[in-house]
C-alpha cells in the first residue's frame, strides 16, 4: 500500500512539474511576443519628433502652470476618470516633488465607462478656476479599486465649486473651452492610445504603466537617454512597458 501511494504521489508530482514547465513556457512566449510589439511601437514613436511646446496650448500642468510656456520636459498622463488605475495622487505627488517637469492630464473617456466624458469636461473646466479644486474633484470621482463603483459627478462637482468659491453661472463658458480640449484628446488618441493609464514622455508611449511618484523621474531619465540613442535604456523601457501590459510590477 505504501509503495502504491509513493508511486501515485511521484506520478502526480511529475504531471504537476510538466504542467508548470508548460505554463512557464507559455508565459515566456507571451512575454517575447509582447516585447516585440512594444519594440515596434517605440520605433514608431522615435520616428517622430518630441512634441513642441505649442502642442500643449491651453493646457496646464498638474500644479497650475501653463504647459505651453514650460521650459522643461512635459509628461502627458492619459487617463479615464472612471478607470481605477488612473488615480491622480501619484502623478500629482510627482509634480509637486519635481518642479522641473510638467505633467498634463489628457483624456480618453469611453462610452462603456458611463459618465467618464462628463467627468473629463468638469475636470478641465474646474482647472480654469482652481487646479486644486480640479485635482480634488478627480480624486473624489475616480474609483479606488477595480471593484469600486464610480462616484456620481454632479455631487462632487457641486462640492468642488462651493469649496473653491466658483459661481455656477461661470461654468458654461468654462465647459465650452473644456469641450474643445477633451474632443481634441479623443481625436489625438485614435489609433495611438489603447489603454489607460498611458504616459507619453519625450514622445514615447508607455501604456498600462501605473507609476508611483518616485518612479516618474526615473522613467523620464530613461526616455531622454533613448532619444540620445542609448540601447540599454531602450531595452529597459521595453521591459517596463511589457511588465505593465502583463500586469506585473513595473520597477
Amino acid at each position: 500500500m505504501k509503495n502504491f501511494i509513493f508511486i501515485l504521489a511521484s506520478n502526480l508530482l511529475a504531471i504537476l512539474c510538466l504542467g508548470l514547465q508548460s505554463f512557464a513556457g507559455t508565459l515566456y512566449s507571451d512575454r517575447v511576443a509582447v516585447e516585440a510589439r512594444v519594440k515596434a511601437e517605440i520605433a514608431k514613436d522615435l520616428s517622430q519628433p518630441v512634441p513642441a511646446p505649442e502642442a500643449y496650448s491651453g493646457r496646464i500642468c498638474l500644479d497650475g502652470r501653463p504647459a505651453d510656456n514650460f521650459s522643461g520636459g512635459v509628461v502627458e498622463y492619459w487617463a479615464n476618470l472612471e478607470c481605477p488605475y488612473c488615480g491622480i495622487a501619484e502623478p500629482l505627488k510627482a509634480q509637486r516633488d519635481n518642479a522641473n517637469i510638467c505633467i498634463v492630464a489628457r483624456h480618453i473617456p469611453a462610452g462603456y465607462y458611463g459618465e467618464s466624458y462628463k467627468k473629463a469636461l468638469i475636470y478641465e473646466a474646474l482647472g480654469q478656476f482652481s487646479i486644486n479644486a480640479a485635482n480634488q474633484y478627480w480624486d473624489a470621482v475616480n474609483p479606488k479599486t477595480s471593484l469600486g463603483i464610480p462616484s456620481p459627478y454632479a455631487g462632487a462637482m457641486r462640492t468642488a465649486l462651493d469649496e473653491a468659491g466658483i459661481s455656477l453661472e461661470a461654468l458654461p463658458d468654462a465647459l465650452e473651452k473644456a469641450s474643445a480640449l477633451v474632443k481634441g484628446d479623443i481625436q489625438a488618441a485614435q489609433g495611438r492610445i489603447t489603454t489607460t493609464p498611458t504616459y507619453i514622455i519625450d514622445g514615447i508611449r508607455l501604456p498600462a504603466c501605473d507609476f508611483k511618484a518616485d518612479q516618474i523621474p526615473q522613467v523620464i531619465e530613461l526616455t531622454q537617454k533613448i532619444r540620445k540613442g542609448d540601447e540599454k535604456a531602450r531595452s529597459e523601457i521595453i521591459s517596463i512597458i511589457a511588465r505593465g501590459l502583463m500586469n506585473e510590477q513595473l520597477l
